[in-house]
């Protein structure tokens, strides 16, 4: 028969060990290595993909607007042979990175609007408002830009998402923020919704002045 005092022995175990490892401390080591394992399982198991719908991000710089002069290009394709729908767009800035003056941001969730604009066969802008959400038929585009920081050159962009190193260890792709939305397939009899989080660690050199603002009009 177990006696309380065994049982009371084995409880303190890990108890002794963990005050041992703050002593030494390998605590706050521990903690912060087991956060990391989390997060990695977290993000693994929460990417979706869809092989025939194409997010393409890029950036241009100097653009020559006077409100824009350095956005994120967005830009999203469907080649499915089937149309779906985008919605709930929004873009969250790695901490430490900043917007540009002009991006229309919730103040409360620190979240940034993307509006996208519908792009017809000729790659042309199709006349009319932008919306959070546009439905894409075969091949065709929709079309979105964010601000970036209005004193960035090439070189403080790159910075900016240059991998960093954690304890001098551990190297960490930082990454500009990531682009949250939704998209609904409408494929089968019943539309299923996948919710798409496409971090931007890598970026293309876009053209050097984008269709921003009132130019589409």
């Amino acid at each position: 028969m177990i006696e309380w005092q065994d049982l009371w022995g084995v409880v303190q175990q890990p108890l002794n060990w963990i005050k041992w490892a703050k002593d030494q401390g390998l605590w706050d080591f521990i903690t912060a290595g087991s956060g990391l394992l989390i997060s990695a399982f977290v993000l693994s198991g929460n990417k979706k993909k869809i092989p025939e719908f194409s997010v393409h991000l890029s950036y241009s710089l100097v653009t020559g607007h006077k409100n824009y002069p350095n956005v994120l290009n967005i830009e999203l394709r469907n080649l499915m042979d089937a149309p779906l729908v985008i919605g709930r767009p929004n873009f969250k800035f790695t901490q430490g990175i900043h917007a540009g003056r002009y991006a229309h941001g919730n103040t409360a969730t620190g979240d940034y609007e993307i509006k996208f604009r519908p792009i017809g066969t000729d790659g042309q802008p199709i006349p009319g408002y932008s919306y959070t959400h546009v439905m894409l038929r075969h091949r065709e585009q929709a079309y979105s830009y964010l601000p970036l920081t209005d004193e960035w050159d090439e070189q403080a962009l790159l910075a900016a998402m240059a991998p960093k190193r954690r304890w001098g260890l551990f190297k960490t792709e930082k990454g500009l923020g990531t682009l949250f939305l939704n998209v609904v397939l409408l494929k089968d009899e019943k539309p299923r919704v996948i919710t798409m989080a496409v971090p931007v660690i890598r970026l293309h050199k876009g053209v050097s002045a984008p269709m921003l603002g009132r130019e589409w009009g």
